[in-house]
């Protein structure tokens, strides 16, 4: 138990540190009067448990005196007055030091090492997401005038909006055909790339290109491809004046056309516009798949393979029986990631149809939160949206790792 106390005084310090900062610099709008009782009372807990486990010193119970009354009194203390707990903390273990055993002065050190970076997560990624679910419950916080407290009003009213669940379904397809896609191209080139060919390395850094091309440019230049009177594709296809990205029709919808067919709505599937965007991500984002399945084809023992030659297998069953299986913890990993990155597809959507498309065709999630918190100042309802799509990510994260896992073949 006492490896754990330093730690645990670190900790403290250091939130107690960062919500200094905030109310000093007026970053969020909490309630301090609350957040002061609670440091106050921690403190002094932590200091008396510390001081129950802890060797007995004068520097050590220097150190935790000041650890507990600085909070109690933090209300009326200047704001460098901040650092004193975590100042404490190290006092105490200075005069703790002597007694302490390799391990636990290891312990603390390490978490001296690694608070530094957790902070800047807590205060850059975990802060704002608590703080994005508590100001969903409030009506149209904006920053600048007064809201009320509504409770889950603004889910409510999310679960009836037509523009959500529009966005959600173009979202869906978005995911459902960029993912897999991505996945299975990317295999098939990192397959070819993997082989002993001449200009190996120029062709791996041609496919890499266009990942590392910033995305807002790359979408500028699709944008250009897809013109109706300029655009190369047009011109490439002899279709002039088709308008790609102004095209509501579904894919699905037309296709079926023919044999007399009619779909509407969600069962259309993606408009024009939107599969010609989400042929632009699979082309910029291939070639980071295109790395990762490569070190993982590079990583399978070329002893399998001249196993399977010795059996009589040719190129296509040893794709299928060897590499297949040992690749699936890598298709795996991009699935996954693909998945979580797919349902945040902002940037070449903005770029591409900054309205949204024609009807509302590619609008996505993350377009529509853009829209109500930054263009409608109505930021309770944009963070109940990101609320509502943390929540739709982490269960179908949590349900591909349940129904794929149980496929990914990991060699022993």
């Amino acid at each position: 138990m006492r490896r754990y106390v330093f730690p645990t005084l670190l900790g403290y310090s250091v939130l107690y540190l960062i919500f200094q900062v905030a109310v000093a610099y007026q970053i969020a709008r909490i309630p301090t009067g609350v957040f002061y009782l609670l440091f106050g009372l921690s403190g002094l807990v932590l200091a008396y448990w510390a001081w129950r486990l802890l060797p007995r010193s004068s520097r050590g119970l220097a150190g935790l005196v000041i650890l507990a009354v600085v909070p109690v009194l933090g209300a009326i203390l200047p704001a460098w007055s901040s650092w004193l707990p975590l100042a404490g903390v190290f006092i105490a273990y200075a005069g703790a030091r002597a007694h302490l055993p390799e391990s636990d002065a290891a312990a603390f050190w390490g978490w001296v090492f690694i608070w530094p970076a957790l902070a800047m997560m807590l205060i850059w990624n975990i802060f704002p997401s608590l703080f994005a679910l508590w100001i969903s419950l409030f009506d149209r916080y904006n920053f600048i005038g007064k809201s009320h407290f509504v409770g889950l009003q603004n889910y409510q009213i999310l679960m009836h909006d037509p523009l959500f669940w529009k966005a959600l379904s173009n979202t869906f397809w978005y995911v459902a055909f960029t993912v897999p896609l991505g996945i299975l191209l990317g295999t098939l080139i990192a397959i070819l790339l993997n082989e002993r060919i001449r200009l190996l390395g120029l062709y791996r850094t041609i496919y890499f290109l266009p990942y590392i091309t910033a995305l807002t440019a790359a979408a500028a230049v699709w944008q250009w491809i897809y013109h109706p009177e300029f655009g190369f594709l047009n011109w490439l296809l002899n279709t002039p004046g088709l308008d790609w990205l102004h095209t509501p029709d579904g894919v699905i919808a037309l296709a079926l056309k023919p044999l007399g067919i009619k779909l509407q709505g969600f069962w259309a599937g993606p408009s024009v516009a939107f599969v010609a965007i989400m042929i632009m991500s699979v082309w910029h984002f291939l070639g980071y798949n295109v790395v990762i399945l490569l070190a993982g084809l590079q990583s399978i023992p070329t002893q399998y393979y001249e196993a399977a030659e010795l059996d009589g297998a040719g190129w296509w069953q040893k794709q299928r029986y060897v590499t297949w299986p040992l690749l699936s913890p890598t298709t795996f990993f991009l699935a996954i990631i693909g998945l979580i990155g797919a349902f945040q597809v902002f940037t070449q959507v903005y770029v591409m149809t900054p309205t949204g498309g024609v009807l509302n065709d590619t609008l996505t999630v993350a377009m529509y939160l853009y829209n109500k918190g930054f263009r409608d100042s109505d930021f309770s309802y944009a963070s109940a949206l990101a609320v509502t799509m943390f929540l739709v990510i982490l269960t179908l994260t949590l349900l591909q790792r349940k129904v794929l896992e149980k496929r990914v073949t990991y060699e022993q």
